[in-house]
């Protein structure tokens, strides 16, 4: 039996991948997203705002094209965080998919691994914390020679190395073994 388009359902398999190497390109040429390629990062970054990403159907076009015309941080970040249910994180992945050479995405964990290191950084996610993260972010690209989406990959995969070595013990602190 063949498959009508399997390739096209294979590359569909990696979710992250399909956003990086798929939406990426074509909606930065583009300048805006569709709706389905909002919907797409957005569940990827965090699929609990659902239903709420979901109202933005008559709006994700014309705010995306808006944001990514804006060349004030603090603006396209706050004309993202108008789409129902994005918050910062979610607005920081819409803007590391379609731009990784310019952002990452700003996440806890992420945070936490630029306080291991002793960067003056707050773990509170504010858009002044995150224009603050991004400098960081972009400071360690440059000296890394990578993108400052690959330094928040990195940053995460750090996360997850250290809660493997600690037993995945604050994942679980009120089961946790006193």
């Amino acid at each position: 039996m063949i498959i009508k388009n399997i390739r096209g359902y294979i590359k569909l398999y990696d979710n992250e991948n399909y956003l990086f190497s798929v939406i990426s390109p074509v909606a930065r040429k583009r300048g805006y997203l569709t709706f389905g390629e909002y919907y797409k990062i957005c569940m990827w970054k965090s699929n609990r705002q659902k239903p709420r990403y979901i109202k933005n159907i008559q709006t994700a076009l014309n705010i995306t094209k808006e944001a990514f015309s804006e060349n004030d941080e603090t603006k396209k970040i706050k004309t993202l965080c108008k789409l129902e249910g994005v918050g910062i994180p979610t607005a920081s992945a819409i803007l590391a998919v379609v731009f990784p050479d310019k952002y990452g995405v700003i996440d806890v964990r992420c945070i936490d691994m630029l306080r291991k290191f002793n960067f003056p950084i707050r773990q509170q996610i504010t858009i002044k914390n995150w224009l603050k993260y991004l400098e960081v972010l972009r400071k360690l690209a440059s000296e890394n020679k990578v993108t400052p989406r690959e330094v928040d990959m990195a940053l995460f995969a750090m996360h997850r190395e250290k809660l493997e070595k600690d037993n995945f013990r604050n994942l679980y602190k009120k089961y946790a073994p006193k």
